[in-house]
């Protein structure tokens, strides 16, 4: 979650959502559905016309509706990426029958988050406003920390956001939460036998481990989540909008994008892998403190769990010989 300057919007003021959708009765039902839940929308048919008018209005999210064949909202995607940064949240808008277009937004689309293209659009709405409500929370504090009035928000080695920057986080979305409805998921992983890989390489490639399982989280969530170092070992991620249900799928991605990285010491090339724990409000209920030692009580729960039971659950553990250097390595959003 890059920072961008940007005034945070004002109590009372109507976010403005860009939305692009070229059938023309779905916009018109989603813009009507957006509107009830106090959006001010601005409709557009046209992918194309949506950088050009993004530059213009300066909205504050953007919902794109991504359909076969050709998928445009994922090229435009990419331009208003590079036109606004990532302080502008960003949704596809999915039928939620389409598999091909479930699977090809999730493959390929720039780790932008689904929502499911409902009768009454309440799931779109909630999302929205959770996005709108983090990013402020991430502005407003940044603000303070250049202005010497805030805690540091970065921990010093990976660059990633700190454990206090994550509870208060935490803490926004659960209340969130607990007043218009809606789940979210705090999930907590480390790399596999990190000690000893200290003490067989030495603390400067462990620190290099560190830094590149920072990397690899940061690439491998949403533009809506927010990934954080919680201890010397230990990383945490704050998943919003994610269920219970959805997490197997995303553990198994995270821990397929680790079996895909290897960086190389002493001339083996090792292939990464991760212990993951997660847990989910409402299913798990607590203060933020108490949500994240659950899910890191889960990530140590599975850490002495058997290799099979692990792989069951789609948190694999295995390390090779073979594969590229952690400098070389570079891999897609």
């Amino acid at each position: 979650m890059a920072l961008k300057r940007k005034h945070v919007r004002r109590a009372g003021i109507q976010p403005t959502v860009l939305l692009v959708e070229p059938r023309a009765e779905d916009l018109e039902r989603t813009r009507a559905l957006l509107t009830e839940e106090g959006f001010r929308v601005v409709p557009l048919t046209r992918f194309d016309a949506a950088a050009p008018l993004f530059e213009v209005i300066r909205p504050d999210a953007v919902v794109l509706a991504a359909q076969p064949p050709d998928y445009a909202a994922v090229a435009t995607v990419r331009r208003l990426r590079q036109i606004g940064g990532s302080t502008v949240p960003l949704l596809y808008l999915v039928d939620p029958h389409d598999l091909e277009a479930w699977r090809f937004c999730v493959e390929k689309g720039q780790c932008v988050d689904l929502v499911p293209r409902t009768s009454t659009g309440a799931e779109l709405a909630l999302k929205l406003h959770a996005q709108l409500r983090l990013r402020d929370a991430v502005l407003r504090a940044a603000e303070g920390a250049d202005a010497g009035t805030a805690l540091v928000l970065h921990d010093p080695l990976t660059g990633l956001y700190n454990k206090p920057f994550l509870l208060a986080l935490i803490g926004l979305e659960l209340r969130r939460a607990e007043r218009y409805g809606g789940v979210f998921s705090v999930v907590a992983c480390s790399p596999q036998s990190l000690r000893a890989f200290r003490k067989q390489y030495g603390p400067a490639i462990e620190e290099r481990l560190l830094v590149y399982t920072a990397v690899i989280l940061g690439q491998t969530v949403r533009e809506s989540d927010v990934v954080a170092r919680v201890s010397d070992d230990e990383f945490a991620m704050l998943l919003p909008g994610t269920a219970a249900e959805a997490l197997p799928t995303v553990l198994s991605r995270i821990n397929a994008r680790f079996e895909l990285a290897r960086f190389q010491v002493e001339g083996k090339a090792l292939r990464t892998s991760l212990n993951l724990g997660a847990v989910c409000f409402p299913d798990t209920l607590g203060v933020p403190t108490q949500l994240l030692s659950g899910a890191i009580q889960e990530m140590r729960r599975a850490r002495g769990a058997p290799a099979a039971s692990r792989q069951e659950s789609g948190v694999g553990v295995r390390r090779e010989e073979g594969g590229l250097e952690l400098e070389a390595v570079t891999l897609s959003s």
